[in-house]
């Protein structure tokens, strides 16, 4: 019954997210242009007026419901059929990029946690706080140009790291997309067992003589993953904040990156002249992204529910 109330209320959060997101987007783009005697341009005011901005949602609800498709964005193509082709497209990196985050990030956080006080701890919990300490931006230009330089100097085959159609850009891709989602459950997992360790289940079982290893993954990580995977949802706005920079980066054709060129504005205007914005895909993929992130909400929330209880049992015993 708590999880449903937990649903319930992600879907009420959602359905206003959403709501705001779009009424955001619909803001008209008016402009006031102040000129000289001779015409030449001196300045321009943004002005913003409720009436343009209810025009504008009304305008944009008529569109919606009376265009089948969401309308045409190209010769039989409707922008329903272009944003979910782009949005399935990048779900093939996303998804990836979401289980190795978790899966490896865990692991390396059990090291992490086994290396802390030997040498090993330089290659262990140092080089996830370094990884996180520097912005993924120059870690991903660096590595792009550390493959190419790789490439000139013949010690690696040739690897394609922009475009969006071979199996390399996928792979290269959902690794750049997945560095810092990586480190973070990295630490995640680190601090969780860190705070794991006091308990007198772990004193007993090394008592009993049971290797370290085997009490890591499997008594202190059973008891430790309701608390890491209540950071799912975290880690999911870390991938898709990511993408957009993974996707300009590699010029993957994504959702991100046709996200971007439907807001994005020509530096070149005329005096006089208004931007009229009519944000049909863009909506459309703010819509598809706030759901991925409610759907990773729901998820997170179901089976730090279902695991839970077993905790406190674990505990108790």
């Amino acid at each position: 019954m708590n999880i449903v109330k937990k649903i319930l209320s992600q879907s009420i959060l959602w359905l206003i997210t959403f709501s705001l997101l779009v009424v955001f987007m619909l803001l008209p783009r008016d402009v006031e242009y102040e000129s000289g005697e001779a015409e030449n341009f001196i300045d321009a005011h943004y002005v913003y007026k409720i009436d343009s901005h209810i025009k504008q949602i009304k305008e944009f609800y008529h569109y919606i419901t009376h265009n089948p498709g969401l309308g045409e964005y190209s010769d039989n193509i409707t922008n329903l059929e272009h944003i979910t082709d782009k949005v399935l497209k990048s779900m093939w990196i996303i998804i990836p990029a979401l289980f190795l985050s978790l899966i490896v990030g865990i692991a390396k956080g059990i090291f992490d946690y086994w290396s802390k006080d030997k040498k090993a701890s330089i290659i262990g919990k140092g080089s996830t706080w370094l990884f996180l300490s520097i912005p993924d931006l120059f870690i991903i230009i660096s590595l792009q140009l550390s493959i190419i330089a790789l490439y000139e100097m013949g010690w690696i085959p040739h690897i394609k790291i922009y475009g969006s159609d071979s199996i390399d850009n996928y792979i290269i891709c959902i690794l750049f997309l997945s560095i810092y989602p990586f480190f973070y459950v990295a630490n995640i997992t680190y601090t969780s067992f860190k705070e794991e360790e006091s308990n007198d289940y772990i004193r007993t079982a090394k008592s009993k003589g049971i290797h370290t290893f085997k009490i890591l993954y499997i008594h202190i990580l059973k008891n430790c993953m309701p608390s890491i995977l209540s950071h799912t949802n975290t880690v999911i706005l870390y991938i898709l904040s990511n993408l957009f920079i993974v996707e300009r980066l590699t010029d993957f054709r994504g959702a991100a990156f046709y996200f971007w060129e439907s807001v994005r504005y020509s530096p070149m205007f005329a005096v006089g002249q208004q931007f009229a914005f009519f944000p049909v895909d863009t909506i459309g993929f703010i819509f598809y992204f706030t759901i991925i992130i409610f759907f990773a909400n729901t998820i997170s929330n179901i089976v730090t529910g279902w695991t839970s209880p077993n905790r406190k049992a674990d505990l108790e015993k």
